[in-house]
Protein backbone atom coordinates (compact mmCIF):
# COMPACT_ATOMS: atom_id res chain seq x y z
CA UNK A 1 0.00 0.00 0.00
CA UNK A 2 1.47 3.65 -0.75
CA UNK A 3 0.94 4.88 2.77
CA UNK A 4 1.83 8.76 1.70
CA UNK A 5 -1.24 8.20 -0.51
CA UNK A 6 -3.74 6.73 1.92
CA UNK A 7 -2.94 9.49 4.73
CA UNK A 8 -3.20 11.68 2.01
CA UNK A 9 -6.77 11.14 1.41
CA UNK A 10 -8.35 9.60 4.53
CA UNK A 11 -7.26 13.11 5.48
CA UNK A 12 -9.14 15.04 3.37
CA UNK A 13 -12.14 13.41 4.61
CA UNK A 14 -14.56 16.13 6.90
CA UNK A 15 -14.43 14.67 9.97
CA UNK A 16 -16.55 16.50 12.49
CA UNK A 17 -16.02 16.61 16.80
CA UNK A 18 -17.64 15.16 19.11
CA UNK A 19 -17.39 14.48 22.70
CA UNK A 20 -18.54 10.75 23.58
CA UNK A 21 -19.77 11.21 27.35
CA UNK A 22 -20.57 7.96 29.70
CA UNK A 23 -21.28 7.29 33.25
CA UNK A 24 -20.84 4.11 34.93
CA UNK A 25 -19.99 2.49 38.44
CA UNK A 26 -20.35 6.60 39.72
CA UNK A 27 -17.71 8.19 37.68
CA UNK A 28 -18.31 10.48 34.40
CA UNK A 29 -16.19 10.13 31.48
CA UNK A 30 -15.95 12.08 28.25
CA UNK A 31 -13.04 12.09 25.23
CA UNK A 32 -13.45 13.96 22.17
CA UNK A 33 -14.00 11.91 18.89
CA UNK A 34 -14.05 12.75 15.49
CA UNK A 35 -15.41 9.25 14.00
CA UNK A 36 -18.97 9.41 14.65
CA UNK A 37 -22.12 9.06 11.71
CA UNK A 38 -25.58 8.68 11.57
CA UNK A 39 -25.95 4.85 11.03
CA UNK A 40 -29.66 4.26 10.63
CA UNK A 41 -32.75 6.65 10.47
CA UNK A 42 -35.77 4.22 12.37
CA UNK A 43 -34.88 3.15 14.66
CA UNK A 44 -32.28 6.69 14.81
CA UNK A 45 -28.57 5.00 15.24
CA UNK A 46 -25.38 6.04 15.11
CA UNK A 47 -21.97 4.65 15.15
CA UNK A 48 -19.16 5.74 17.33
CA UNK A 49 -15.75 4.34 16.92
CA UNK A 50 -13.43 4.05 20.19
CA UNK A 51 -10.14 2.94 20.92
CA UNK A 52 -9.77 -0.24 22.68
CA UNK A 53 -7.43 0.90 24.77
CA UNK A 54 -9.56 3.77 25.96
CA UNK A 55 -11.11 4.22 29.50
CA UNK A 56 -14.34 5.05 27.73
CA UNK A 57 -15.09 2.10 25.97
CA UNK A 58 -14.46 0.31 28.86
CA UNK A 59 -17.39 2.05 30.65
CA UNK A 60 -19.46 2.01 27.48
CA UNK A 61 -19.51 -1.74 27.96
CA UNK A 62 -20.59 -1.90 31.91
CA UNK A 63 -23.48 1.18 31.05
CA UNK A 64 -24.70 -0.31 28.09
CA UNK A 65 -25.35 3.76 26.91
CA UNK A 66 -23.42 6.63 26.13
CA UNK A 67 -23.98 10.23 24.61
CA UNK A 68 -22.73 12.33 21.34
CA UNK A 69 -22.18 16.03 22.31
CA UNK A 70 -21.52 17.79 18.70
CA UNK A 71 -19.00 21.15 19.26
CA UNK A 72 -19.49 24.47 18.24
CA UNK A 73 -17.16 26.22 16.35
CA UNK A 74 -15.77 27.97 19.14
CA UNK A 75 -14.98 25.04 21.69
CA UNK A 76 -11.52 24.06 19.91
CA UNK A 77 -9.95 24.35 23.14
CA UNK A 78 -12.75 21.37 24.81
CA UNK A 79 -11.92 19.12 22.16
CA UNK A 80 -8.14 19.33 22.78
CA UNK A 81 -8.90 19.08 26.43
CA UNK A 82 -11.25 15.88 26.43
CA UNK A 83 -8.79 14.15 23.39
CA UNK A 84 -5.72 13.84 26.15
CA UNK A 85 -5.89 10.39 27.25
CA UNK A 86 -7.55 8.76 30.72
CA UNK A 87 -3.97 9.27 32.07
CA UNK A 88 -2.96 12.69 30.94
CA UNK A 89 -6.06 14.10 32.27
CA UNK A 90 -8.24 11.83 34.85
CA UNK A 91 -10.88 14.07 35.48
CA UNK A 92 -11.73 15.25 32.00
CA UNK A 93 -15.26 16.63 32.77
CA UNK A 94 -13.96 18.28 35.93
CA UNK A 95 -15.01 22.10 35.20
CA UNK A 96 -17.45 21.46 32.37
CA UNK A 97 -20.69 22.14 32.45
CA UNK A 98 -23.04 18.94 31.42
CA UNK A 99 -26.22 17.47 32.39
CA UNK A 100 -28.22 14.33 33.02
CA UNK A 101 -29.71 13.17 30.10
CA UNK A 102 -33.33 12.64 29.98
CA UNK A 103 -33.37 8.62 28.60
CA UNK A 104 -30.42 7.48 30.53
CA UNK A 105 -29.07 9.99 32.99
CA UNK A 106 -25.31 9.81 30.70
CA UNK A 107 -23.71 13.11 30.99
CA UNK A 108 -24.35 15.27 28.12
CA UNK A 109 -22.71 18.74 27.43
CA UNK A 110 -24.80 21.65 28.36
CA UNK A 111 -22.75 23.98 26.32
CA UNK A 112 -22.89 22.38 23.00
CA UNK A 113 -24.58 22.87 19.32
CA UNK A 114 -26.88 19.52 20.18
CA UNK A 115 -26.47 16.05 21.97
CA UNK A 116 -27.83 12.22 21.29
CA UNK A 117 -28.22 9.62 23.97
CA UNK A 118 -27.96 6.24 23.29
CA UNK A 119 -28.28 2.80 23.81
CA UNK A 120 -25.79 0.29 22.93
CA UNK A 121 -27.07 -1.80 20.61
CA UNK A 122 -23.87 -3.27 19.52
CA UNK A 123 -20.25 -3.41 19.22
CA UNK A 124 -17.86 -5.04 16.67
CA UNK A 125 -14.50 -5.11 16.92
CA UNK A 126 -12.57 -2.92 14.14
CA UNK A 127 -8.57 -3.30 14.17
CA UNK A 128 -7.77 -1.03 17.05
CA UNK A 129 -11.15 0.26 17.76
CA UNK A 130 -14.36 -0.93 18.56
CA UNK A 131 -17.40 0.44 16.74
CA UNK A 132 -20.11 0.76 19.40
CA UNK A 133 -23.63 1.02 17.45
CA UNK A 134 -26.26 2.95 19.38
CA UNK A 135 -29.87 3.41 19.28
CA UNK A 136 -30.95 7.01 19.86
CA UNK A 137 -33.19 7.34 22.88
CA UNK A 138 -33.05 11.14 23.63
CA UNK A 139 -32.06 14.31 22.27
CA UNK A 140 -31.96 17.97 22.50
CA UNK A 141 -30.41 21.14 20.99
CA UNK A 142 -28.60 23.40 22.96
CA UNK A 143 -27.55 26.07 20.42
CA UNK A 144 -29.78 26.08 17.29
CA UNK A 145 -27.95 28.82 15.68
CA UNK A 146 -24.30 27.55 15.74
CA UNK A 147 -21.49 26.12 13.60
CA UNK A 148 -20.31 22.38 13.84
CA UNK A 149 -16.61 22.70 14.81
CA UNK A 150 -14.61 20.26 12.47
CA UNK A 151 -11.04 18.76 12.39
CA UNK A 152 -9.96 20.69 9.43
CA UNK A 153 -11.25 23.89 11.12
CA UNK A 154 -9.20 23.05 14.40
CA UNK A 155 -5.79 22.23 12.75
CA UNK A 156 -5.48 18.64 14.26
CA UNK A 157 -4.16 15.99 11.89
CA UNK A 158 -5.52 12.94 12.14
CA UNK A 159 -2.97 10.42 11.78
CA UNK A 160 -4.51 7.93 9.11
Amino acid sequence: MDTAAKKTVLRHFPYGLYVITVAAEGEEHGMTANWVTQAAFEPPMVAVAVENTSHTIELIRDAHHFAVSLLHDGQRDLAGKLGRSSEQAPDKLKGIRTKPGPGTGTPVLAECLGWLECRVISALPAGDHTLVLGEVVAAGVERPDGNPLTLAATGFKYAG
